[in-house]
């Protein structure tokens, strides 16, 4: 099996969800812009008052990261459904079927990388342990008890994620073969 993009169709394509990652993450820089201006706006307006200053950096600080990890969160488990979504209209444009459901204990990033062979397909290291990092912060976020300070997202990390999930998109794009 291959790769097949058709003409104009956004539905099942790499460069679409390339495309839409890039504008959601334009959309967090543009929300992490608007918390700075708005922190620097407030800090002019109250002068020199220790307290209120370091509340609002404090403030400041909870917001991005809120934001962050939220978006770190969105971004691997839509990069999960389009996965979903993606391989099996692959398979289909391919006269095949393809359910996109791992086995018990097998995480879904082996499933995609299982998955990218059967259309032989690989992805680099960096790409597959970049997005495998990302899974296991997701997981850790999602299911270990309390609220940890390492398992807040960094805007470095955020960055990082979302530039795996982009070169995964694109390179994909660029294995697709135009067809029916």
């Amino acid at each position: 099996m291959q790769l097949r993009k058709k003409f104009l169709e956004p539905r099942a394509n790499a460069g679409t969800n390339y495309v839409q990652i890039g504008h959601r993450r334009t959309a967090i820089e543009y929300a992490l812009a608007g918390i700075k201006r708005h922190h620097d706006a407030v800090l002019e307006a109250v002068g020199q008052d220790p307290f209120t200053q370091e509340m609002e950096g404090t403030m400041r600080a909870w917001v991005a990261e809120t934001l962050l990890q939220g978006a770190y969160l969105r971004e691997y488990h839509l990069w999960e459904k389009d996965c979903k979504a993606y391989f099996p209209e692959m398979a289909q444009r391919n006269g095949g079927t393809l359910v996109m459901k791992t086995k018990p204990g097998q995480p879904f990033t082996s499933l995609v990388w299982d998955t990218l062979a059967r259309f032989s397909v690989t992805v680099t290291p960096n790409i597959t342990s970049a997005i495998e990092a990302m899974r296991d912060r997701v997981n850790v976020m999602k299911h270990e008890a309390g609220l940890e300070l390492d398992h807040f997202i960094s805007e470095a990390d955020y960055t990082a994620g979302v530039e795996a999930l982009e070169e995964f998109w694109n390179h994909l794009a660029s294995a697709e073969k135009v067809g029916p």
